[in-house]
């Protein structure tokens, strides 16, 4: 059976060169990076690649049929499941998060995570969720700093029930969620007192959580825990599944709203066009408006294929599997890197140009060449209906009056850099 090509030490030796003259510039190390990569697929030519670190060897997935074939199948020992410096990191935060578990573990808790965040329907509370919204995005933004601490209090609300959590958590999780990290797998973290307060606090939000009748993602929890085997049914398991829909808040959800808001704010028309969409709907207070935006949401499906806000995911091969006739041996570490994946120029000559209007046709191939936003298969987010639907949300209430004006930045014109410029992430609200 075939195997994938595999680099040779000049290959790392000048990755090497290449970073300590980027760091040297002041340039963008991960664009360095990126660019070493999509080299190497034309240099090997293939899509996936063995990376020889010396000490461990990664699979680099670009080739979407592998992919499709890696994420479609649940976490399985006898698949595959997570990477092992993922599972090493992550359970320094949460041991038991849906994103490190696997087989009867993994479907017990994806069932309870898609009840509470009911995947794939509109949610029970998004009246209650989108006045939080708007109550937190009513006055302009000035930057990502003020996104993620307005996210963070629709999260605090979201999740817990309003009242019922210490603003602290918003920081909390942000500086906790850092530490999911190689650097943490590998050394550990100086961080575990603020760990063991942060579980605490979660632990006695849990109880106090017990027959509320809020409308939080908290109660909806505890009566999907009443449908779990009682062997899954302890209270740090549940409490495991927390953090992640608290992150989604404050990090990749704060992350796609100020890029996808930046990117529609650079373009004149762009930026003219979301606006009548929201004013024509109606405005975002109702539901129905929000869900009445298709543009909107391509603009920030578009923006998310451009800039990832997670940019990787790690798989290890628990058993040796095969795609397209090409062997993948047991205990194989696999990588996607998804900015690569998404901006294959080969197979789209426009891979780089910000095109929302791609989403708009259900046929245009980025549907399967660019699911990444919230994963695939098995696999894809069970909170990705409820975070775009409140990203929307909030982009139309800064959007309605005109708050936010058109400003040319390097976002203006295509094509687009590959790492999105963190200076974009600054708006200037119109004087009144």
């Amino acid at each position: 059976m075939e195997t994938y090509p595999k680099t040779r030490l000049r290959d790392l030796i000048r990755l090497i060169g290449l970073l300590v003259r980027t760091r040297r510039r002041g340039g963008d190390l991960s664009e360095a990076v990126a660019g070493w990569l999509r080299g190497l697929t034309e240099q090997y030519q293939s899509p996936n690649i063995v990376i020889d670190l010396i000490f461990r060897r990664v699979l680099f997935v670009s080739g979407h049929a592998l992919s499709a074939h890696v994420l479609a199948s649940p976490p399985s020992s006898h698949a595959f499941v997570a990477g092992s410096m993922k599972k090493k990191a992550m359970s320094f935060l949460a041991p038991h998060a849906l994103t490190i578990l696997q087989d009867d573990e993994w479907r017990a808790f994806r069932t309870f995570n898609e009840e509470v965040l009911q995947t794939g329907i509109p949610h029970g509370h998004l009246a209650f969720i989108l006045a939080q919204v708007e109550k937190a995005f009513s006055q302009p933004v000035r930057d990502i700093d003020e996104i993620r601490q307005r996210m963070g209090q629709v999260m605090l609300v979201t999740v817990f029930g309003e009242g019922n959590a210490p603003p602290h958590l918003i920081g909390d999780i942000q500086e906790l969620f850092a530490e999911v990290s190689p650097r943490t797998a590998v050394l550990g973290s100086r961080k575990g007192a603020l760990r063991d307060r942060f579980r605490g606090e979660l632990g006695r939000l849990w109880q106090s959580g017990a027959g509320t009748t809020q409308p939080a993602l908290l109660a909806l929890a505890h009566k999907a825990a009443q449908k779990l085997d009682g062997t899954y049914r302890r209270e740090d398991l549940l409490v495991s599944q927390i953090p992640h829909w608290m992150f989604t808040f404050t990090n990749s959800g704060s992350d796609l709203l100020g890029r996808s808001l930046a990117m529609i704010i650079a373009r004149e028309e762009t930026l003219a066009r979301v606006r009548q969409e929201v004013s024509s709907v109606g405005r975002p207070s109702e539901v129905e408006n929000v869900h009445r935006s298709p543009y909107l949401e391509a603009c920030i499906r578009e923006t998310g294929r451009l800039y990832p806000p997670v940019v990787q995911t790690a798989h290890r091969a628990a058993r040796s599997s095969s795609c397209e006739g090409v062997d993948i041996p047991a205990g194989t570490e696999l990588r996607h890197y998804f900015p690569v994946n998404n901006r294959n120029t080969s197979l789209d000559p426009l891979a780089n140009h910000f095109r929302p209007e791609r989403w708009l046709d259900p046929g245009d191939p980025v549907h399967k060449r660019a699911p990444n936003l919230f994963l695939t298969g098995a696999r894809a987010c069970p909170g990705r209906d409820l975070i775009l639907f409140i990203v929307k949300a909030a982009i139309a209430v800064l959007l309605r009056d005109g708050s936010i004006p058109a400003k040319r930045s390097i976002l203006t014109d295509d094509p687009l850099p590959f790492s999105f410029p963190s200076e974009c992430a600054r708006f200037e609200p119109a004087r009144r």
